[in-house]
């Protein structure tokens, strides 16, 4: 995407990412769900998920797979009603007869990107990790990045703000002058790295390249990671068993997968939250305020090709104007990253493959 102030992806502290996923056990399985024609830029997605050896990959939709494909995705094809189908009994209540779930885009299918464990649980078998994600992401060295995100959990039940300017200038606020509040005060993960220190052995169960944030968003559609045991949390909270089914935790999940209304589930962000309905984002900042959920507090550096011109999120990572796939590394502005986000590009995408069409494989 164009930009008139190009930005690369956002950096982490210099830190080593040495530590091997795989020896520790920790193993990811990244759930996509996509349904329509597979889009231009698909063999770059699928290049990048095969250099990311000890993670599976799962795109699950309609078209058949494709032809080349590498050997850790998996394909679980489905029609969009046969899926519908399968919605519907997952909401219905007992006694309440038969739901029903009839939608009428296939973009409302990134809705229940937070359920497709509880779908296809045999896709979990032998994980560790499990993650939704996109098909418009071109992927890095996942097991690396996550493994530093492990390295850096953040408890923060009961004391974490959302630091406004405004918090941040008034002196009774723990936002204010945050870098300097003693060890254990400070509220501000954004800003200050001693925030909400862990001192009882707790663990990240949850990673998003989008936190820490100045708004305290937990979530992001492109990229969230949850450890699939719930593990250990704050002192005195009961961290869930699993993270699988946390949607339930959402009071009108129900709702928000029998509307036909992209409720951006999946999001920290939606047109539904204004009238009630909690997304994913919000399920798990309320989740982590009770300590029931640790998240990562590394700033993993991430991607997206859209425009600076986000008055909305003056915080966001913008401007990628090229990539490169080197070995098992993405670089973008000539900068690692964990992944890129194809975002505004897409529209390019597709009007070049229109006017370029491959040739028909013989």
């Amino acid at each position: 995407a164009a930009s008139a102030r190009p930005h690369t992806p956002r950096q982490p502290p210099p830190a080593p990412i040495s530590v091997d996923m795989e020896a520790a056990g920790s193993i990811l399985v990244v759930y996509i769900v996509f349904f329509g024609a597979w889009p231009p830029w698909m063999p770059l997605t699928l290049q990048s998920m095969a250099l990311n050896t000890g993670v599976g990959f799962v795109v699950i939709g309609d078209e058949p797979p494709p032809p080349v494909r590498p050997p850790n995705v998996a394909f679980e094809t489905v029609a969009y009603a046969a899926l519908q189908e399968r919605l519907a009994v997952l909401i219905s209540e007992p006694g309440a007869g038969q739901a029903s779930v009839r939608y009428n885009w296939t973009y409302k299918a990134n809705d229940i990107k937070p359920l497709l464990p509880e779908l296809y649980p045999h896709l979990l078998a032998g994980r560790s990790w499990w993650a939704w994600s996109d098909l418009d992401v071109v992927y890095g060295d996942l097991r690396a990045h996550m493994a530093l995100a492990l390295r850096a959990p953040a408890c923060c039940a009961g004391r974490e703000l959302q630091c406004s300017k405004r918090l941040r200038r008034d002196r009774r606020s723990p936002c204010f002058n945050s870098s300097r509040a003693p060890p254990g005060r400070s509220a501000d993960t954004w800003r200050d790295a001693r925030a909400c220190p862990c001192t009882a052995g707790e663990r990240v169960t949850a990673v998003s390249p989008l936190y820490p944030n100045p708004w305290r968003k937990k979530c992001w559609g492109p990229f969230t990671a949850f450890r699939v045991e719930g593990g250990a949390s704050a002192a005195g909270a009961r961290p869930p068993a699993t993270t699988t089914s946390l949607f339930r935790r959402a009071p009108k999940w129900r709702q928000i997968v029998g509307t036909a209304e992209y409720a951006h589930f999946d999001e920290w962000w939606g047109p539904l939250s204004a009238r009630g309905f909690e997304t994913m984002g919000d399920v798990m900042t309320r989740l982590s305020d009770a300590g029931e959920l640790v998240m990562s507090r590394a700033l993993l550096p991430f991607a997206e090709a859209k425009s600076c011109a986000d008055v909305e999120c003056t915080f966001c990572p913008c401007g990628a104007l090229r990539f490169e796939l080197r070995g098992g590394k993405l670089l973008v502005n000539e900068r690692e990253a964990m992944l890129l986000h194809l975002s505004e590009s897409k529209p390019a995408w597709r009007e070049h493959a229109r006017r370029h069409p491959l040739p028909p494989r013989q």
